[in-house]
């Protein structure tokens, strides 16, 4: 692969400089600090961007990426075959990311289609069961629920709002039985940032038949991820969020364990799927070879522009801001965050040790709030769960100061809580 091409010389500097003290504890403030000027909303204008876990804001990276997909495409009889190699070389970054092989990937248009095309494929007979908890996201939670007409059973375990206690292997043991064929959870919950145990959940119920369908929209790109660790079935996220690369690409991985097992039968079958078609698209009578790995589960077109992009941000993310370093400096913001909110009397959603290190909902629940932040440029989501605030790597300590500001005001001008 060519190297890294960083935008601006300044920052070409900076990353120089930060990777030489990738390592080190002390210069995670200053090592993003660097990064910053990569985003133009919040290092040029006056906005306090804390919404990350909902779309974080772009990226000179991104927009380099995408000037060369548009550069090539103006100028090129048939750049095609050039963007194929980019959505291999993505793959292998994304394998790489999850420490997995490239032929477990497969790109898909967003999480829900690629957990849709999961469970489509999941042999089961009506009176089987799947678990969820009560407080999945919509996204996978409908998802089983449309096939109830197929004579699945959908059990939701019940849940505290709050999110204390992560989800691990005791909380699904009531509810599943020798009917129950897979457990589907997000490994970070959207709405309170608990940190679920997957690798525990997998540990104790694949054993018995159960697979696992994790989504990781909340996790990748915000966390270091070991799908192997981890031990789920299949796993599907958006690239949108924790990795900033534009709507309309998603990764699906399947275990060849899995694949292995089932030999699944796509929902939907393209080009893409079918195991070295012919090249004159000729259509053969006999039976569909399907891929033998994820792979099956790809559609011939996908968003090149995305896997541009998305190979573009991986090697950054991978090469140069480090997903531990991430990890950690995102770790330490919410610190900051917790303290500045135990001061004011604010409460936070969610477990005080096994949560995740960019997503965090305040229990605010006056609607002038929102007026309030406005003014102040201040980007959150507003739940009736609370007030969900949430890093990317682009935040710095002065936002959580800033931000610790804007509440201390809302605070001294009457905002307060019933």
């Amino acid at each position: 692969m060519a190297p890294i091409s960083i935008p601006t010389t300044v920052v070409d500097e900076a990353t120089m400089r930060s990777k030489q003290n990738v390592h080190s504890s002390t210069s995670s403030n200053t090592k993003f600090e660097i990064m910053r000027p990569l985003v133009p909303l919040v290092s040029e204008h006056n906005v306090l961007h804390l919404n990350a876990a909902f779309m974080p804001p772009s990226n000179l990276i991104i927009r380099d990426a995408i000037d060369r997909f548009c550069e090539l495409g103006l100028h090129h009889s048939s750049p095609k075959s050039d963007w194929k190699k980019d959505v291999e070389n993505a793959r292998e970054l994304v394998a790489q990311y999850l420490n997995t092989k490239p032929s477990s990937i497969a790109f898909t248009r967003d999480t829900t289609e690629g957990m849709g095309s999961f469970m489509h494929s999941l042999a089961f007979q009506p009176g089987d069961n799947v678990v969820i908890l009560d407080c999945e996201h919509p996204n996978q939670a409908y998802g089983w629920l449309s096939l109830r007409k197929a004579g699945l059973e959908v059990r939701q375990v019940p849940t505290d709002q709050d999110g204390k206690n992560p989800a691990n292997a005791a909380t699904f043991a009531p509810f599943v039985d020798e009917r129950t064929r897979c457990i589907g959870l997000s490994s970070i919950m959207f709405h309170n940032g608990q940190w679920n145990d997957i690798a525990d959940i997998a540990k104790n119920f694949k054993p018995k038949g159960v697979e696992i369908l994790a989504d990781l929209t909340q996790e990748v790109g915000f966390t270091n991820v070991d799908i192997q660790a981890l031990g789920v079935s299949a796993a599907a996220f958006s690239l949108h969020k924790g990795f900033n690369i534009p709507t309309g690409i998603a990764v699906l991985y399947v275990s060849e364990d899995f694949i292995n097992k089932n030999d699944p039968v796509p929902p939907m079958v393209s080009y893409g799927s079918v195991f070295d078609p012919s090249e004159d698209f000729q259509v053969s009578s006999g039976p569909v070879a399907f891929h033998p790995t994820a792979r099956r589960y790809e559609h011939a077109n996908m968003c090149l522009i995305g896997a541009v992009a998305a190979k573009a941000f991986l090697r950054f993310y991978l090469d140069v801001i480090n997903p531990n370093d991430v990890q950690q400096h995102l770790h330490k913001l919410g610190e900051l965050l917790r303290q500045g909110c135990q001061r004011l009397g604010i409460k936070i959603l969610g477990p005080g040790g096994r949560h995740a290190p960019h997503l965090y909902t305040l229990k605010l629940f006056n609607p002038r709030w929102s007026e309030h932040f406005k003014t102040n440029e201040t980007v959150v989501s507003i739940f009736h769960w609370g007030v969900r605030v949430s890093f990317g790597f682009y935040n710095v300590r002065s936002d959580v100061s800033r931000f610790i500001q804007v509440l201390e005001s809302g605070i001294q001008a009457g905002i307060m809580e019933e």
